[in-house]
């Protein structure tokens, strides 16, 4: 897909050998919760602790340094402060370890003589072909190669997923994970960048551009290492995946945050703002905001137009999200009178009377045992006369018929429907299994609603553009 080529991450995100420089027997230090969490995630290849003071940590034979581990080793996970990182990397050089993982900090982020100090630590990784991730980061979580250095004291889902994820902060990264996958988000890959001494966001999004189980890209940006080929990347892939970024430092003071949290200079804000209408980017503007933008492209479809269907049981919510397609520009169009009447026909007798068929049309209270089945039964009546159609409902979304009904319903029409559970507290397993359905579930209409704009542009901007 890529002009740029891409380098070959194959073994970073499954590696057939991983070795843990800096290996503990405390499940709290480090070193010994990375082991710990691959032993929980039946990591399926080979782990190698390294520590010259020990003989078996976790019931594997541990290895004094590097050099002597007898196989090959894909993965070096640098668990070691940065005075101890020269030597542990020459040793990854000598033993030609392909990718190499360093958490510590203390490097350019603290200036002149940090940035010194990363700078020999690469030269001396390029003398042995092995590729940098960090320092100053958290590292990789791979749901394919289960390795998690992100989050490793958490067990996180597992299931692969569509999603590439690349953060220049640890803290996003793990809350990107953690709360992500809290939505219903699967990965296809997670990885915190740090200072990006070496291998750099553009890498990590040519690479998830060629991949084809990667379906959404999303980031979190402080600054940028080559803008110009994150520019021409970017325009490369957005028409044919979503592209979304959260850039940091928008702010004078954010900017100073920056420099000091990965020694990145962060820009100008407006000319990332410039960057995104002329590259097909989709600009997040937070947490929040980046993990509703990847649930609503994880949908496989994009609405054709900005006429959106209201379909809710609840009149305030109804309120809610008609003020809210106001602010994005949707369009809340009035039924034909021969579907109003179709659908006051059907719902004669299954729930309370209303003259509210006109879209949005307020269910009010549907039947407890026949929700589904009157929700599936008027969105094949309404989808056609709309673009989108966003359900607020008391209806279980636990229940595997309905979502499956929904999903067929999709994928006949390519329309997105869009789900909030008007209970969520009672809802919260059944927002995951609908998000990862490929069903967008929020659990507030302005969140919905901003996502389905984000949604609609992206579609109009395809049409035009691309």
């Amino acid at each position: 897909m890529t002009s740029f080529t891409a380098p070959d991450l194959k073994y970073l995100f499954q590696p057939r050998s991983v070795a843990i420089v800096g290996a503990s027997k405390d499940e709290w230090k480090s070193g010994g919760m990375f082991i710990n969490s691959m032993l929980k995630d039946s990591y399926a290849g080979t782990i190698y602790p390294v520590n010259r003071r020990e003989d078996e940590i976790m019931g594997l034979k541990c290895f004094p340094d590097l050099p002597s581990i007898p196989g090959e080793v894909d993965l070096a996970v640098l668990a070691v402060p940065a005075h101890a990182i020269p030597a542990a990397m020459e040793d990854c050089a000598h033993k030609r370890v392909k990718f190499a993982v360093v958490h510590a900090v203390g490097f350019s982020e603290m200036g002149a003589e940090g940035k010194e100090a990363e700078k020999r630590m690469v030269a001396i990784a390029r003398e042995g072909g092995v590729r940098v991730i960090g320092p100053n980061c958290m590292g990789i979580f791979t749901s394919r190669g289960r390795v998690n250095t992100v989050v490793p004291y958490a067990r996180m889902p597992l299931d692969p997923g569509c999603v590439g994820f690349v953060g220049q902060s640890g803290w996003v990264s793990e809350i990107m994970l953690r709360l992500g996958s809290a939505r219903g988000l699967r990965f296809s890959g997670v990885i915190s960048i740090g200072n990006q001494s070496d291998l750099t966001l553009e890498d990590f999004i040519g690479y998830w551009g060629d991949d084809p189980d990667t379906k959404v890209i999303a980031a979190y940006i402080e600054g940028l290492k080559n803008p110009q080929r994150f520019v021409e990347l970017s325009r490369e892939i957005c028409p044919h995946k979503p592209v979304i970024i959260w850039k940091g430092g928008s702010s004078d003071m954010g900017a100073r945050s920056a420099a000091s949290h990965t020694g990145s200079m962060a820009g100008s804000y407006r000319v990332f703002q410039a960057m995104c209408g002329q590259t097909g980017i989709i600009p997040a503007y937070g947490m929040e905001d980046i993990i509703d933008l990847a649930v609503a492209f994880s949908c496989p479809v994009l609405p054709p137009g900005r006429d959106i269907g209201l379909l809710i049981e609840a009149g305030g919510g109804a309120v809610a999200s008609s003020d809210a397609c106001a602010g994005e520009g949707l369009i809340i169009r009035q039924f034909p009178e021969d579907l109003q009447r179709k659908l006051a026909e059907y719902l004669k007798d299954k729930v309370p009377p209303s003259n509210n068929r006109k879209n949005p049309v307020d269910l009010i209270w549907a039947p407890i045992g026949g929700a589904a089945r009157v929700y599936v039964d008027c969105l094949e009546m309404i989808m056609s006369h709309v673009d989108a159609c966003l359900v607020i409902t008391y209806a279980f979304l636990q229940d595997a018929w309905f979502r499956q009904k929904l999903v067929e319903l999709r994928d006949r029409l390519k329309k997105p429907i869009v789900l909030i559970p008007a209970n969520p507290p009672d809802q919260l397993d059944g927002l995951i299994l609908a998000a990862m359905d490929g069903i967008p579930t929020y659990v507030m209409p302005d969140n919905a609603i901003r996502c389905i704009g984000a949604m609609v542009r992206r579609a109009e901007q395809l049409k035009k553009r691309f």
